[in-house]
């Protein structure tokens, strides 16, 4: 519900800010504002009050909003105000420059939001980013795919297509964008260039996961074990080498398993102190164990932010551990909970920049009933407080960043071989994707983000779309001629049935993965 809860208070703002450029922008022109809805109201309405010559309203059909403007084809398909002659406040008699920024007042405002966004954020929570040189620090570690495609384990990305790229999502997604590569491999640099299909092997199979940070081994230990009969490891157990070779990365321990695949491999683990050996059987995948076998990592407790606190009496979204009985790693806390089943532990929580004791019951299963925040990257986080001058310049940097990622995405979805296309996403899609618990650092985030991909995708000469009335536009002041109102009908129709379409298919595959992963996937 949560996760409705924000797709719908997302869509609400953007909607709302994008419609609100287009009549502000017709009222500014006295061009009459017939309607203004949030969502669609195909049929009915869930809400609908006439104030003035406008009825505002809300739909039933959350895939966006509209302004009806009188005299203009748009949305409605209304056709009968065309038949009778042009009115002073309607659309069709202002001046074809006025119309123009009537249609580019949506993309305006969703610009203008984005960087206002990024401003306040940078100048309060600061400027968040995974910092590229400290997780490559050790060099990055890479599936299978990454592998098969020219990278190595201990590679480090140096620069795509000549730029360095300081935040790592943006050096991951450029690999994927770019062309060529600069890698330091040992020292040396190497320069490689993935083709469209050897792109497309990593979004079909491992994504944006086909890279991290390399993980020291003396920092991944055995989380659980759902079955001990497949494997002979123990809770808190740490792999430290396989076949009499020892490690220092955990990457190493995976690349070695996957070289005796359906082979017996001997396990050098430490367990309590002492390095011992196990026998342990390699699949047909390259993995030991199989998925009965969940690693873990050694956090400082403090860089662990709890993400949804619900099964919690005690505890609250956002919260974070200092220590546990005194304790103050991953490791250790998840040692006090199974040693504490049924019982109490004392926890020191930052909450609201503040340090309180809590007692907090432990359940039989040894668990606190909570889920931490994505924290695999904290420790790579770089976080820059900025004054409002430099909040407002790195915030229209940000949004510019934004569109040429943007601008990228959709050059490399239509490249059947790389498959991207397979990866765009409904409203469904995208609120599967969202948090569990509400978090306003998060949600303007993605507002701001949603907002330039709305105003790229609005920019875009699709008949239906800003960009389309746009391009007919500036058609007609650089050549002095208008389509027909015939065929301009035609044409909005012709972008109607596609844009119609292309959300069936999403929202299609979307409900679609939705019903096979909760109802089918074990």
């Amino acid at each position: 519900m949560i996760q409705l809860a924000q797709i719908i208070f997302i869509l609400s703002v953007l909607v709302i800010l994008h419609e609100f450029g287009h009549y502000i922008a017709a009222k500014i022109f006295k061009v009459r504002v017939e309607k203004f809805y949030l969502f669609m109201d195909a049929g009915f309405s869930l809400f609908k009050k006439k104030i003035g010559d406008t009825e505002w309203g809300i739909g039933w059909l959350p895939i966006g909003g509209y302004v009806k403007l009188s005299g203009m084809i748009d949305e409605s398909m209304d056709t009968e105000q065309l038949k009778q002659e042009p009115q002073p406040w309607e659309f069709r008699s202002k001046p074809a420059w006025q119309r123009l920024i009537i249609m580019l007042g949506g993309i305006f405002v969703n610009i203008v939001l984005a960087i206002t966004i990024y401003a306040v954020m940078f100048s309060t929570v600061g400027q968040k980013f995974v910092s590229s040189e400290k997780i490559q620090k050790n060099g990055l570690a890479f599936g299978e795919v990454g592998r098969n495609v020219g990278f190595q384990n201990g590679d480090k990305i140096v620069s795509v297509d000549g730029k360095f790229l300081p935040d790592f999502k943006y050096a991951v997604m450029g690999i994927l964008f770019g062309d060529d590569i600069i890698l330091d491999r040992n020292g040396k640099e190497v320069k490689l260039h993935l083709t469209d299909a050897q792109k497309g092997q990593i979004i079909k199979k491992e994504g944006k996961n086909f890279v991290q940070a390399r993980i020291e081994l003396n920092k991944i230990f055995v989380d659980s074990i759902t079955d001990t009969k497949k494997i002979n490891l123990k809770k808190f157990d740490k792999i430290i080498g396989v076949n009499d070779k020892k490690f220092k990365f955990y990457d190493e321990v995976l690349l070695e398993a996957s070289k005796n695949k359906n082979k017996n491999i001997n396990l050098l683990i430490n367990r309590n102190g002492k390095d011992t050996i196990i026998k342990a059987k390699v699949d047909k995948d390259g993995d030991f164990g199989g998925y009965s076998v969940f690693m873990n990592e050694d956090y400082t407790l403090s860089d662990m932010k709890i993400k949804d606190a619900m099964k919690n009496k005690s505890l609250k979204t956002n919260d974070v551990i200092v220590s546990a009985n005194e304790k103050t790693t991953n490791l250790e806390l998840k040692k006090q909970l199974a040693e504490n089943k049924g019982k109490d532990v004392l926890l020191k929580v930052k909450r609201d920049n503040t340090v309180i004791d809590i007692l907090s019951k432990v359940n039989k299963s040894g668990k606190l009933g909570i889920q931490f925040d994505e924290i695999k990257n904290s420790s790579y986080l770089v976080v820059n407080k900025l004054s409002v001058f430099e909040a407002i310049k790195e915030g229209a940097n940000q949004a510019w960043s934004q569109i040429i990622y943007n601008i990228d995405s959709f050059k490399l979805i239509f490249k059947p071989a790389t498959g991207a296309y397979t990866q765009v996403k409904s409203p469904i899609g995208i609120a599967r994707m969202l948090p569990n618990a509400w978090d306003w650092e998060f949600v303007w985030s993605f507002i701001a983000l949603f907002s330039i991909g709305l105003a790229f995708m609005n920019l875009l000469p699709i008949p239906g779309l800003d960009g389309g009335h746009a391009l007919f536009t500036i058609v007609e002041m650089v050549t002095g001629k208008t389509l027909s109102e015939k065929a301009m009908g035609n044409v909005q129709t012709g972008g109607m049935i596609f844009l119609l379409s292309l959300m069936a298919l999403t929202f299609g595959k979307d409900i679609y993965q939705w019903i096979m992963e909760t109802w089918f996937v074990k």
